[in-house]
Order: C-alpha cells, then structure tokens, then sequence
C-alpha cells in the first residue's frame, strides 16, 4: 500500500486552516519554502519523515487518518476538538467546559 499524496494534503490543509496560519508562516515554522508546501498540500509531493514529522507537531495534529484511514473510532474527531481549543481564550474555554459539564450531567440521568 502507498501513502495518499493527496489525502495526506487535505489533511495538512485542514490543519492549517483550522490553525488559522497562512502557508508561508507554516512553511517557515516546519522549515521549508512556501512552494514546497503549496505541493504537499496539494498532493504533488510527498513529505520525508522529518518534514511530516515537523508538520504534524507544528500543526497539533494526528496521521492517524492518512495512515489508517479505515479506522473511524473518533479520534480524528478528538484531534480538531482539540485543535479548536487550542486557538479559544481562558473565557470560551470556561463557556465549553460548562456546556460539556451540563451535557454529560444529562445523559447520566
């Protein structure tokens, strides 16, 4: 089986949006030029290990799906959860942990 250029790609993108990060600050955080990025993106190029590596740390999130994408147990799910969070502030992260809190003294009913 080879690596899904082009779903390796979309999910960098989808990564980097949610991130709200242009491809130029990405591509200077991780260490490599804006167009090489742009083809990665755009499943033109596969990255090295260390670049994928860079980009999934950069970007805080899991290959998990690229690499098992038959597997749907909730934590690709779990990763742009916690992507979100990482970009709320102290008070949106209070408003979520109320919500969450209220919500699952529901369904403990």
């Amino acid at each position: 089986m080879e690596l899904d250029a082009k779903r390796l790609g979309a999910a960098i993108k989808n990564a980097r949006t949610e991130k709200k990060l242009t491809q130029e600050q990405l591509a200077e955080m991780v260490g490599i030029t804006s167009v090489h990025l742009k083809q990665l993106e755009a499943g033109r190029r596969k990255p090295s290990v260390d670049i994928l590596y860079r980009l999934a740390r950069s970007l805080n999130f899991s290959v998990d799906s690229v690499f098992f994408p038959e597997r749907t147990d909730g934590r690709d799910l779990q990763s742009k959860i916690e992507r979100s969070l990482s970009n709320c502030t102290l008070h949106e992260l209070n408003v979520i942990y109320k919500t969450i809190s209220a919500l699952t003294e529901r369904t403990d009913e």
